[in-house]
C-alpha cells in the first residue's frame, strides 16, 4: 500500500521564497548592523568614549549622510523597508567616524592636532557578511 508524501511541500515552499529572501535579507542586514554598533569593551571593534560613534549606525538604501547629534542607536526603521534587489548602506553618522576608522594625522579644521591610528572597524565589520549572511541562512532554513 502506497503512503502520501509526508515531507515539506514544494509548492507552498516555493510559495514562501519571496518571503524567505526578503527575511534572510533583512536578518542578515539586522545583525551586520548590529556587528558595526559592537564597542570594543563589548567584544566589538569600534573604539567607545561616550558611546555616540556606535550609537550613530544607520541602515538605509541610500547613503548615509553625517548628521551630528542625531545618534539614537535605533537603525531597525531602516531594515524594516529593505527589500531583495535594494541596495543597502551600513554606516556611521558621526562626523568623526571616518577619522576613528581611517585615522588621521595632522591638524582639523578647528586647528586641533591629530595623530591617530585607525580602528578598521568598517572593514572588520564588512568581513563578517558572508558569515553572517550564511549563519542566517541556516536559521531560516530550520523554519
Amino acid at each position: 500500500m502506497a503512503t502520501g508524501w509526508s515531507g515539506t511541500n514544494p509548492s507552498a515552499w516555493a510559495g514562501n521564497t519571496g518571503e524567505r529572501l526578503t527575511a534572510l535579507l533583512r536578518n542578515s542586514v539586522q545583525e551586520l548592523a548590529k556587528v558595526a554598533s559592537t564597542t570594543i569593551p563589548n567584544g566589538g571593534r569600534v573604539p567607545v568614549v561616550t558611546g555616540n560613534l556606535a550609537r550613530s549606525v544607520v541602515v538605509d538604501t541610500k547613503e548615509p549622510k553625517v548628521i551630528e547629534g542625531l545618534a539614537t542607536g535605533d537603525y531597525s526603521l531602516g531594515i524594516a523597508n529593505i527589500k531583495p534587489g535594494d541596495t543597502i548602506w551600513i554606516g556611521w553618522q558621526a562626523k568623526y567616524s571616518k577619522r576613528v576608522n581611517y585615522g588621521f594625522v595632522g591638524a582639523d579644521s578647528l586647528g586641533r592636532v591629530f595623530n591617530q591610528s585607525g580602528a578598521g572597524f568598517a572593514e572588520a565589520t564588512a568581513a563578517k557578511w558572508p558569515s553572517i549572511l550564511q549563519a542566517e541562512a541556516s536559521k531560516l532554513a530550520g523554519r
